[in-house]
């Protein structure tokens, strides 16, 4: 792997939040950076930083992303038919 210092290592966290990120969780994005052969000692933490400060993430973070649909009751005599 390549070590890098800490502040170009921030700035390789950057695809967290620009046109091209997913703002994906901080366990996943320092994956990806070091499956990618980057690695700086204190990434974990950046990262978390990073996503602490991201206001999209803090924006969608609590919305459910499924759509809604009407409750379906289960008919009483499926129960027993199992």
């Amino acid at each position: 792997m390549k070590c890098f210092p800490t502040d170009q290592g921030k700035q390789l966290l950057e695809v967290h939040a620009k046109i091209y990120g997913h703002h994906a969780a901080p366990r996943s994005l320092v994956g990806k950076a070091f499956r990618q052969g980057f690695y700086w000692p204190t990434a974990l933490q950046d990262v978390e930083e990073v996503v602490r400060r991201c206001e999209g993430c803090q924006f969608y973070a609590r919305q459910i992303h499924l759509p809604a649909q009407e409750l379906q009751t289960i008919p009483i005599t499926w129960l027993f038919a199992v």
